[in-house]
């Protein structure tokens, strides 16, 4: 029995997503081990090497976001949207309170390293619930 034509593109789009989702976390994987290894042995990263990283994380994320919104439906859109708008507000009220009370004296500098790390793992819990939720 052969696929009808609304199964072969459902399972052609679901393909391409997940192509797309491996591609950046290989891509993340590579940056983050190199800078784990630069790091351990020089300390600091080379200028051309931190623009070449930061010229391809913008495309990366730019060009990848275009094609991903571009190849999704509604509902998985709005799953995307509601798990930024989340994150967002997570960084926004996380890190002012940080920033304000750092300035008072009463916690220690904001660590952005931290910030990304949760922030990141905030959207993808609000995403995760979105969508896996009846």
């Amino acid at each position: 029995m052969t696929d009808r034509p609304g199964e072969r593109a459902e399972k052609s789009r679901s393909n391409r997503f997940w192509g797309l989702m491996a591609g950046f976390m290989l891509l993340g994987g590579m940056i983050g081990a190199a800078l784990v290894v630069m790091e351990k042995s020089e300390g600091a990263l080379p200028a051309a090497l931190a623009i070449g990283i930061a010229l391809v994380v913008t495309t990366a994320i730019g060009g990848g976001t275009w094609y991903f919104l571009r190849s999704v439906d509604e509902v998985e859109r709005l799953d995307n949207y509601v798990a930024g708008t989340v994150a967002l507000n997570f960084y926004l009220i996380v890190y002012a309170n940080w920033y304000f009370l750092w300035k008072g004296a009463v916690v220690p500098e904001p660590r952005h390293e931290t910030l990304f790390i949760a922030t990141m793992i905030v959207m993808a819990a609000a995403y995760f619930w979105k969508k896996l939720r009846p």
